[in-house]
């Protein structure tokens, strides 16, 4: 007569040979973490872009880059991105820059406080007092730190457009925003980002659709 201290059939069917347990690579467990972090993770880099189709920017080859519109809380936001966009304008070999000091006091000389309001017959005007082919407006929208759980990091959000001083139209325009905190900051709390870095990687992101890149 069985008791409850007998071992069940299934149970000394176990104990004829070591159980043998399935060893994970390491490499394959973190790469597996990495996946969940960034698939669970919001988008940290995106944006839109339109560039006219009749646009021909191999005729532009002197732009000036004029004081962005500052909608944010941050005061010298404007003033950091735009000096950061023309460095790469530069650095890029995209197009030769007007110094800023130069561009400021044409538009003292003009009086010209509210650049977004421009109309054609003062963006012909000033593209000629600046000899460019064409003027980079834009507004930066957001600057600011971000909270996700126990992370704080940079989010930045721009708006950019080239102006065809001809004509006053815009032959691209661009808009897309930027947070510091990614999958590597989520899952291990290291490589965070300050406000320049973020800004001049947001800023690079835009430019690449200035030639035809589009945004993933």
């Amino acid at each position: 007569m069985a008791t409850l201290l007998d071992p069940l059939p299934s149970t000394r069917a176990r104990t004829h040979g070591p159980r043998r347990l399935r060893v994970v690579p390491l490499a394959t467990l973190v790469a597996t973490l990495l996946a969940v972090v960034v698939g669970c993770a919001s988008t940290e880099e995106v944006g839109t872009a339109f560039l006219h189709p009749n646009a021909d920017l191999s005729l532009v080859r002197r732009v000036a880059v004029l004081p962005l519109e500052n909608m944010t809380s941050d005061r010298f936001a404007g003033d950091r991105v735009r000096e950061i966009l023309a460095v790469e304008l530069l650095a890029q070999g995209l197009f030769d820059v007007v110094d800023a000091g130069e561009v400021n006091r044409v538009l003292r000389t003009r009086n010209i406080e509210n650049v977004a309001a421009l109309g054609p017959e003062a963006v012909r005007s000033l593209g000629e007092d600046l000899g460019v082919q064409a003027l980079l407006l834009g507004s930066v929208m957001e600057y600011r730190e971000r909270r996700s759980g126990t992370f704080t990091a940079p989010e930045i959000a721009l708006s950019l457009r080239l102006v065809d001083v001809e004509t006053g139209i815009a032959m691209w325009s661009v808009s897309g925003a930027h947070s510091g905190l990614d999958a590597m900051t989520r899952l291990f709390g290291t490589g965070e980002k300050s406000f320049t870095q973020v800004a001049r990687d947001l800023v690079r992101h835009l430019l690449d659709s200035l030639y035809g890149a589009s945004f993933p």
